[in-house]
């Protein structure tokens, strides 16, 4: 941790908690434009151990609100494909640069957010087709092979970038699942990642008592920013939710493919 607190340092690192905050109850993604400020500010090993207690604060927050309306049929499907995103991120950190790695996932989540844009669109000329000819749309279905896709990127980009929540962002809109089934989902998907990074973070000697002072001290920030988070979602209706997903998945990417 930081020898010196800085007012400005103070100021970052509270803006961050509170994005995190606010990505807890009301738009998981966000959590991804959070991550960058953080590092930036504390360096990226602190600060992906400084920010696991408090995570995990909000995922407890979170499920307290979300956790009836998820969907575990959507998070086992795409279980083996982070685990698989772990394995083929590790092997590639051996051979390619963290930052290029980073850049690599920023462009495969830009080509994703591009695919559900256009995928959309044609949905919405198919159902404008299906009024006039009276043709019944057919209801959408659970992809496997996005399931599959999707976790490998979850975990990717878990792994080299803390920006797992961007892949489950765009998974989640793929599989067209209501606003609260897709908090809910995310509340439980988020909470077993972050409690399994807790050993992780422990054995390195990242996460101490210093640390967990720094963590307390913050936990009101991300608190209030997940009382925010349930406003905000309440006022947002279905369109304007996986509008706002895929804008700030497409900022998130773009983030990653600039700065690595």
């Amino acid at each position: 941790m930081p020898q010196t607190w800085t007012p400005l340092l103070i100021g970052v690192v509270g803006a961050a908690v509170l994005l995190y905050g606010i990505s807890k109850t009301a738009m998981p993604v966000l959590g991804v434009l959070a991550g960058p400020v953080l590092a930036a500010a504390l360096g990226p090993t602190t600060a992906s151990a400084f920010a696991v207690p408090l995570l995990i604060a909000g995922d407890l927050v979170a499920l307290s609100i979300y956790r009836q309306h998820a969907d575990w049929k959507l998070i086992w499907r795409i279980v083996p494909g982070v685990l698989v995103g772990f394995v083929i991120t590790a092997f590639m950190f051996a051979f390619i640069d963290q930052h290029i790695v980073a850049r690599i996932l920023g462009v495969l989540i830009l080509i994703s957010v591009l695919l559900e844009l256009w995928q959309r669109r044609q949905a919405r000329q198919a159902a404008a087709a299906s009024a006039h000819t009276g043709i019944a749309e057919a209801d959408p279905h659970v992809n496997r092979a996005a399931a599959a896709f999707f976790g490998t990127l979850a975990g990717m980009t878990t792994m080299a970038a803390n920006a797992g929540g961007t892949a489950m962002t765009l998974y989640l809109l793929k599989m067209r699942v209501p606003m609260l089934a897709f908090m809910g989902t995310s509340a439980w998907f988020f909470f077993i990642l972050n409690v399994a990074k807790v050993p992780i973070v422990v054995g390195l000697g990242l996460l101490d008592g210093q640390s967990l002072l720094a963590d307390l001290a913050y936990l009101p920030i991300m608190l209030i920013g997940a009382a925010l988070g349930i406003v905000v979602f309440r006022r947002m209706n279905q369109s304007f939710f996986a509008n706002l997903a895929l804008t700030l998945s497409a900022i998130a990417s773009i983030w990653l493919i600039i700065h690595g």
